[in-house]
């Protein structure tokens, strides 16, 4: 269990963190991609930072339509012994 020391001065760490970058923005730049001139190289950081962003939600989609058909296929050839037939 953590002592209430503990958490007073990992609340301080983080507190005199978050003022030191409100107060010095500039020293937290990405990289230096994200703010050069290039138009070309502007395009290419938006680019991929669109294809990562779509990337893992493309994945979830795709293994959500896998498992859907995999249960619809195994659905169709599921017999209840119980249902009366037509």
């Amino acid at each position: 269990m953590i002592g209430t020391g503990r958490v007073a001065r990992l609340v301080g760490t983080l507190a005199v963190g978050v003022l030191f970058l409100a107060a010095f923005p500039e020293a937290v730049h990405a990289c230096p991609v994200c703010f050069d001139s290039s138009d070309e190289n502007r395009v290419a950081f938006l680019a991929t930072t669109a294809f990562l962003s779509l990337l893992p939600l493309g994945m979830v989609a795709s293994a959500g339509l896998w498992i859907r058909r995999r249960a619809k296929e195994q659905d169709d050839g599921y017999v209840d012994p119980n249902r009366p037939e037509p």
